[in-house]
């Protein structure tokens, strides 16, 4: 039956293009001047880093995005098309500004982002994935809960349902609510949701306390198939609610950029998951694909092909398992 969707994944959620320096001192702004290390532009947001993640492991996937009618666009794009994925369903807008935002990157990997408000992102709505490409798709992940207030909270969750009702699988990526709202903006799209992992800093706003054990309690109140706990270079925590398994980072030594670590996680998981994989070796896939975006400048320049995750999950001594049943 999946043979017969034209897409295994939707990508849906935020879309940029990125300006990036590389080597910025902390105390730039305290300085009239310094020169950077690098310069490096290429696409971001979400949703395109997880689609390009998962068109270069073979997952046909297509993106949902809103964005302008300019050069940035383009470039955007470009850089799917390059990944083999459909940017069919993007959404121009011709009043609005594909967001364009500028990253410093410092000495340890660590980025800093400047961005414009009122950028296209800003209304992405639900119907801008349309009905006609959900019955065209296995899976729907949204990529940007907490930062898009088009679609957070109700409309998020009606567009969860609605693909439950067509027969998808669904899984969500959250960002930092810097508003507060957090619970507000996914506990609707909860009740049809089948994977979340949100990094440490995001699942202990939601639980409310620090403690894992905790965390993994406030979220088995959901009906989630996966639930984990992105710990950076402390790995990754996964649990089915039945079995809980701890998967150590694959990455080693000091990050190039970190910008789309946590999307190349959760999309490598969402691919190796479509195919069929168990939780663990799901983990360990998305580890992998992490590890590959962390080595190179870019929120998705580094995203590995199969041949790449295959090498580093060798290296690590890891084998891939199926799910039973």
């Amino acid at each position: 039956m999946a043979d017969q969707k034209e897409y295994d994944a939707i990508c849906a959620g935020i879309a940029t293009w990125d300006t990036i320096f590389t080597g910025v001192d902390p105390d730039f702004l305290r300085m009239d001047g310094m020169t950077a290390e690098g310069y490096y532009a290429s696409s971001g947001g979400d949703a395109v880093n997880a689609a390009v993640s998962m068109g270069r492991l073979g997952t046909k996937t297509a993106v949902c995005a809103c964005i302008g009618n300019d050069s940035a666009a383009e470039l955007v794009k470009e850089d799917l098309r390059k990944a083999g994925v459909s940017a069919d369903y993007l959404t121009v807008r011709e009043d609005l500004h594909t967001a364009s935002p500028v990253l410093l990157v410092d000495e340890s990997g660590e980025r800093h982002i400047l961005r414009v408000p009122k950028n296209a992102n800003h209304y992405f709505t639900k119907e801008m994935v349309p009905e006609e490409l959900l019955v065209k798709s296995r899976h729907l992940h949204f990529a940007s809960a907490n930062v898009m207030p088009g679609i957070d909270g109700k409309p998020l969750g009606e567009l969860f349902a609605k693909a439950h009702d067509l027969g998808l699988t669904t899984s969500m990526d959250v960002s930092y609510d810097k508003a507060g709202k957090w619970l507000e903006n996914i506990e609707d799209a909860l009740a049809n949701c089948d994977v979340l992992i949100p990094s440490y800093q995001e699942a202990k706003m939601y639980a409310k306390s620090d403690r894992i054990d905790d965390i993994m309690d406030f979220f088995s109140k959901y009906p989630l198939s996966v639930f984990g706990i992105k710990l950076g270079e402390d790995g990754v925590v996964v649990t089915n609610f039945a079995e809980t398994w701890r998967i150590p980072t694959l990455f080693h030594g000091t990050p190039v950029d970190t910008t789309g670590a946590g999307d190349a996680f959760l999309s490598g998981f969402v691919s190796a998951w479509l195919e069929g994989f168990d939780v663990p070796s799901c983990a360990a896939i998305g580890s992998a694909q992490s590890a590959l975006v962390l080595r190179k400048v870019g929120a998705n320049t580094g995203a590995g092909d199969t041949d790449q995750i295959v090498e580093i999950l060798e290296e690590n001594h890891i084998k891939l398992h199926k799910a039973e049943g």
